[in-house]
């Protein structure tokens, strides 16, 4: 009975880890997607290689770790791996960008989740999301975003800074993150019911 029971309970954890490494790459492909649109897209708003008044990849910050969790976490940095190396040389300051991709929206989302007026509101399935916590969530996520990016491009030297980029850096990831959680809240109801 036991080795029935432990059989079981392997395939269940190898199916939840298929089903979490597939939203991985769910969100690691519609990064690399959203990259490649911004730059077709928002060429002329590009201020360095690192910074762009309009990022549509940070879309994906606060919605995929909202909507994911950890899996979401790892799909943005994976999606910041494929991506990162196109526009820089790999270093260890790109390799601190990548990974803060994907931690720092996470970071704010458990920070969030402690705050028991927002903990009801920031669940799997967002049924009482509302604009004031949209606000909040994408605000602190663009605000991490930018400043752990600028700080690392502060102390490395291997990185040229743009005057002003932790203002460029913010504005592009509050615009992109605002616009595409305000939509996320509007078919919250279809997402939830189809992702999770």
């Amino acid at each position: 009975m036991d080795a029935e029971r432990q059989s079981l309970d392997n395939s269940l954890m190898l199916q939840r880890l298929a089903i979490n490494l597939g939203y991985s790459v769910f969100v690691a492909l519609a990064w690399v997607g959203l990259w490649h649109l911004n730059g077709f897209l928002f060429k002329a708003a590009e201020v360095s290689p690192l910074a762009s008044l309009v990022f549509l990849p940070a879309i994906l910050r606060p919605m995929a770790v909202l909507i994911f969790g950890v899996s979401g976490a790892v799909g943005l940095i994976l999606g910041a791996a494929i991506t990162q190396p196109l526009i820089s040389t790999l270093s260890l300051p790109i390799v601190l960008i990548t990974l803060s991709n994907g931690l720092v929206a996470w970071v704010v989302l458990l920070v969030l989740r402690q705050i028991p007026a927002y903990r009801s509101e920031l669940t799997y399935d967002m049924s009482g999301l509302t604009l004031r916590t949209i606000i909040l969530f994408a605000g602190l996520t663009a605000l991490a975003s930018s400043l752990t990016t600028s700080l690392i491009v502060f102390l490395s030297p291997d990185l040229s800074s743009t005057s002003g980029l932790p203002l460029y850096i913010l504005a592009g990831d509050a615009i992109g993150a605002f616009l595409m959680l305000y939509l996320l809240s509007i078919f919250s109801p279809f997402v939830s019911k189809h992702f999770r």
